[in-house]
């Protein structure tokens, strides 16, 4: 016995796929003629545009004892959304700037911050604060522009 094909699944396809097609213009077209002379608005927001990542602060770093020009009061190193993100503040500022920051990978690990600052490039060389257990004072090198020297301060966060 012979398998018979039936022309009805292909049509039915057709005909479905050209009244779905059909019904989706129309309600976007609709949208534009309501009314005359005005755009129409999006009832919904794009998540991305309106929702900021959690910044969530790690640590809060305040270094002592350097004169030199550039090197900041405060630096904040957080995690955004997983990412470690940093900020810094010169003395006097009030306003934060943003740095990168990175892991090197030693035991217990440095965190590596850099940034742009009106004196020129600053890096800060942070002394295994990758470790949970760090706490109290920090040591570590910062190099800005052709200078660098000791970094000693405390965590306070």
């Amino acid at each position: 016995m012979r398998a018979m094909r039936s022309l009805v699944s292909p049509l039915a396809a057709a005909v479905f796929s050209a009244a779905f097609s059909t019904a989706v213009v129309r309600p976007a077209a609709a949208q534009h003629t309501a009314t005359p002379g005005t755009t129409a608005r999006p009832v919904i927001q794009n998540a991305a545009t309106t929702v900021k990542p959690a910044v969530r602060t790690v640590a809060v770093y305040r270094f002592a004892g350097t004169r030199a020009a550039g090197i900041p009061a405060e630096v904040t190193v957080a995690d955004s959304a997983g990412r470690l993100v940093a900020s810094y503040r010169l003395p006097g500022a009030r306003t934060a700037r943003p740095m990168e920051v990175a892991v090197l990978d030693t035991d217990p690990g440095d965190l590596v911050l850099d940034g742009e600052t009106p004196s020129g490039q600053l890096t800060l060389q942070l002394y295994g604060q990758n470790d949970p257990a760090a706490a109290g004072s920090v040591a570590g090198r910062w190099w800005l522009g052709g200078l660098q020297g000791a970094l000693r301060g405390r965590v306070v966060r």
